[in-house]
Formats: structure tokens, C-alpha cells, sequence
């Protein structure tokens, strides 16, 4: 987080001004921290996480934590799984293509339970209460992604041009030390006229490269029960634990580098890391009208997150004339407060006999509602929420599950679509999510495999360029990524 004029090349915009450059890319990751994947048990991700009204499964600790009502018996349980990233970039009429696979943990944990005995059930009035304590993945950052194309019109240099014209006299040794102004011209990017040598007219090609790891990771402590069959009622203290980490790279070079050029190529390297711990609270409840249908409440509360953000960024530039020239930013860190979006689900489930259950949940999440807290920057927390609330709508995310039983063999199928949480679809589009899965049910284990496959879109500017100068193309980079996972649980 960065408070001084730049925050970065990589801007997901297509018409930002240098002077809103400062505080854009730290409020469109708002976007990452505030949307969750489908992430789950196996069981809970093959019917694509419509666990509002179903219970019965660790999952539904961070979703619907009356679902813990429904256990009549202990367990624990792990999810391993595998993450295949596949993007594919269209940039200035040229595609690109960038795979990786990852291992991870959705989750693991327990939940214990007290049921009344066979011969006081019926008479009980409380039958069941269960105390549960893991750890839920609920999103995912792990991405990689490329595009590259041919300039004849603007250069991503005119990035440190602008800001040198603006801020002349951060160019000077230990004047301006980390500004773009400082890193072009210092590193020989910009001529004495603060212009900048790139010969863009004469043609350049440039690439974009970024890599984003890491996660949300909640801890969840749950306790609920089950009031005379029919109502179920539960609550969820969430940790969240948040990581993100981006490096992104700016490259470009001449076409046809001649000797009397005083430019060859440069790179611009920018890496940021997010860290820091959140806390939330997930209220719910179920509720049985009868043996085929309940129904379903929960409300997530906003997650406070405290977070420090650490900043590095650097240059190299390479000419005929001067060499290789490389420079970099002192590291920049600050530490600020975050509210991420509520969050309310409601659902409904359809039981089919011993056949299974078909299910549908409706979310609806403030993104609009996030905000920053900067202590001794009141004018830039304005400036800052002031955009979150220019750019961020409510979004509104529907899925659908469905169950079905053959003995101890299960089949599940799911669907789920998320809305983007941006007012304009600019930046990202909406989500769609499928989903498949099947497991077993021994006498005291169980096993459970589940993969979903997700489509959406996100777009991005690779540099934001002042009034004045031409904007680059704006990237389309798809998104499509998969995740398998197995889970494998005992009752205790």
C-alpha cells in the first residue's frame, strides 16, 4: 500500500489517470480478498457447495454454521487436492497460454458430538449439540498469466516520463529515492530533458508477466445443535488468515536495435505481499418443515483484517550507449485496516427420501460496503473508499447441488454462478462454476472425490498512462482454472 504517486506498472483499468494510479491496483485486489472460491470438503465442492440448508459436512462451518446441527457423531476429516491453473491472454490480437498445477489443503479438522441416546431421542428436547475447530481454504490467488504485442504509438516508459515532468525534482540522487521519476531517470530510462529514449514510433515489443500466490486460510470454532428435530441453530468465530503475493514484470525492446541507438531493452519488476489476520462471525439456522424440505439463514458478519503490505520494485535498463543500468526502490511498507464485505445466504433443500437431496442457495455480498482505515491518512482513506465506492456494487451469486444416493455409493453434480463484484464489467466478469463428485460410505470411514472446473474473465491494462499520452490495449485474460480434491474422514 502505497501512498506517494505510484503504486506500480500493472493497473486492471482501462481509463485511470497517473494521479489515481496511487491507491487503484491496492482497491482492485479488494476484489481477490472479498470474493471466495469453491473450496470445501470433496463432499461439499461435488455438489458445488450449496450448503446453506444441506449440514452435515465440515464445509458448512464457514458457510452455514447450522449445519453442524445435523452431525449425529464425531469425525475428522482432511482434504488434500490439486489446483491446475490454465489462462489464456488476448492482447493486441496475439494469444498466450500459461498452465502450472499446485498442492494444497482445503481443509482439516473435527467436530464432536453429543447426541441424546436411542431411548431418551424422543424425549429430548435438545437432541444433538456439536463443537467443531479446523481450518477451511476459502480463496484461492494462485495464478500465472502472460500477453505480449507490438507498439508503435506508446511506450510503458512514459509511465516514469510523466511522473519525472510532474516531479522534476525527485530525479536527483536521494531526492525522489523509489518514485518513478527517480527509477527512469537515475537508471538512464529518460533523457536530461526528462523525455523518454524508448523509440516507440520506430517500433517495440512488450511483454507482461505476473504471478500471484497465496490465499485465505479461516479457522473456524464452531458449536451448534439440533432443537426437537426442527430447528437447527449454529455459530462460527472465524480467523482468516491472509496471504498475497504478486510479482508482475514490464519488458520492452526495440524491433530492430541499431548501434546508434541509445536504447536496447528494459525490465520493470514490481513484487508486493500482503499479509495479516482477520476475524469474522457466521451466524445461522436451518429449519425443517417436514421430512422433504428445510430451509436455510446465515449471516457473515465483515471480516476485520489488520494487514501489512511490503512493496520492492525495480528497473534495468540496457543501451548501446550507456550499458546496463539498474536501480531499486527502497522496500515500502505499511500497515492498515480492512472490512471486507457482509455477506447473506439464504437456501433451501429438497430432500428425496433415502434417494439424496437437491439443493439452492442465494448469496448476496456488499463489496461496495468495503473499506480501508489508514491511521494518520484521513485524506487518503477518503480518497481511497471514496473509489471503492465509485467501483464496487452488491453481487448477487446462486448455486444449485445435487445428491444422489445408491446405498453406500453417492453421485453429486453442481453449479454455481458468481456475480462480479464490479459495477462495470471492465475489470471482471462473472464467474461459472461446475462441478462433479463421488464417495463412499464405509461403516466408519469415508472417502469422497470431487473436481470443478471455473470460467471467468478478467481484464487488464498493462500500464496506466497520463492525460495525454495514448492508453495500451487493454488485455482479456481467461481464466480457467481446476481443482480436484479428495477427502478422507472417520467417525469417532
Amino acid at each position: 500500500m502505497k501512498l506517494r504517486a505510484f503504486s506500480g506498472i500493472g493497473m486492471m483499468t482501462a481509463a485511470l489517470a497517473l494521479s489515481q494510479s496511487s491507491y487503484a491496483q491496492d482497491v482492485l485486489n479488494l476484489g481477490k480478498y472479498g470474493q471466495y472460491n469453491s473450496f470445501g470438503t470433496a463432499r461439499s465442492m461435488g455438489f458445488g457447495n450449496t450448503l446453506g440448508s444441506v449440514g452435515g459436512d465440515f464445509s458448512s462451518l464457514s458457510v452455514n454454521p447450522a449445519g453442524i446441527g445435523i452431525y449425529r457423531s464425531s469425525e475428522v476429516m482432511f482434504t488434500p487436492g490439486l489446483r491446475f491453473s490454465s489462462n489464456n491472454s488476448i492482447w493486441q490480437g496475439k494469444s498466450s497460454d500459461d498452465n502450472n498445477v499446485r498442492f494444497g489443503f482445503n481443509n482439516m479438522g473435527a467436530v464432536f458430538t453429543d447426541a441424546a441416546s436411542s431411548k431418551n431421542y424422543d424425549r429430548a428436547d435438545w437432541k444433538s449439540t456439536s463443537f467443531g475447530f479446523g481450518l477451511n481454504r476459502v480463496a484461492d490467488f494462485n495464478r500465472t498469466y502472460n500477453y505480449n504485442g507490438t507498439s508503435y504509438n506508446g511506450s510503458a516508459s512514459q509511465y516514469f516520463e510523466a511522473d519525472a515532468l510532474s516531479h522534476p525534482d525527485d530525479v536527483g540522487p536521494n531526492q525522489g529515492a523509489g518514485t518513478p521519476a527517480y527509477l527512469g531517470y537515475q537508471s538512464y530510462l529518460l533523457s536530461g530533458n526528462l523525455l523518454s529514449l524508448v523509440p516507440y514510433t520506430s517500433g517495440i515489443n512488450q511483454q507482461r508477466t505476473v504471478q500471484e500466490k497465496g490465499g485465505i486460510t479461516e479457522m473456524a470454532i464452531s458449536a451448534g445443535g439440533n432443537y426437537r428435530d426442527k430447528l437447527l441453530i449454529g455459530g462460527t468465530l472465524g480467523i482468516d488468515f491472509l496471504n498475497h503475493k504478486s510479482y508482475s514484470t514490464m519488458y520492452e525492446e526495440t524491433i530492430n536495435a541499431a548501434t546508434s541507438d541509445s536504447f536496447d531493452h528494459f525490465s520493470y519488476n514490481e513484487s508486493v505481499r500482503t499479509n495479516g489476520t482477520g476475524v469474522n462471525l457466521k451466524l445461522g439456522m436451518i429449519y425443517k418443515f417436514n421430512n422433504y424440505f428445510r430451509a436455510g439463514l446465515a449471516v457473515h458478519t465483515p471480516t476485520l483484517y489488520t494487514l501489512k503490505e511490503t512493496s520492492d520494485n525495480d528497473i534495468s535498463v540496457t543501451s548501446n550507449v550507456f550499458g546496463t543500468n539498474g536501480i531499486s526502490s527502497p522496500q515500502n511498507q505499511f500497515e492498515y485496516t480492512y472490512v471486507s464485505p457482509m455477506k447473506v445466504i439464504a437456501s433451501a433443500t429438497g430432500i428425496l427420501g433415502k434417494y439424496g437431496f437437491l439443493s439452492m442457495d442465494y448469496e448476496y455480498v456488499t463489496y461496495n460496503t468495503m473499506r480501508y482505515h489508514f491511521e494518520n491518512f484521513p485524506t487518503e482513506q477518503q480518497q481511497y473508499n471514496s473509489y471503492i465506492k465509485s467501483l464496487y456494487t452488491g453481487a448477487s451469486n446462486l448455486r444449485a447441488g445435487l445428491e444422489l444416493r445408491f446405498d453406500q455409493f453417492m453421485v453429486r453434480g453442481g453449479y454455481g454462478f458468481y456475480g462480479s463484484p464490479f459495477k462495470q464489467k471492465l475489470y471482471m466478469s462473472d464467474r461459472n462454476d461446475f462441478s462433479f463428485g463421488i464417495g463412499y460410505r464405509f461403516e466408519q470411514s469415508f472417502i469422497d472425490f470431487a473436481i470443478t472446473k471455473s470460467y471467468y474473465k478478467t481484464y487488464e491494462q498493462p500500464y496506466v498512462l497520463a492525460n495525454g499520452y495514448n492508453q495500451p490495449q487493454v488485455a482479456e485474460i481467461r481464466n480457467s482454472p481446476t481443482y480436484g480434491v479428495i477427502t478422507v474422514g472417520w467417525k469417532l
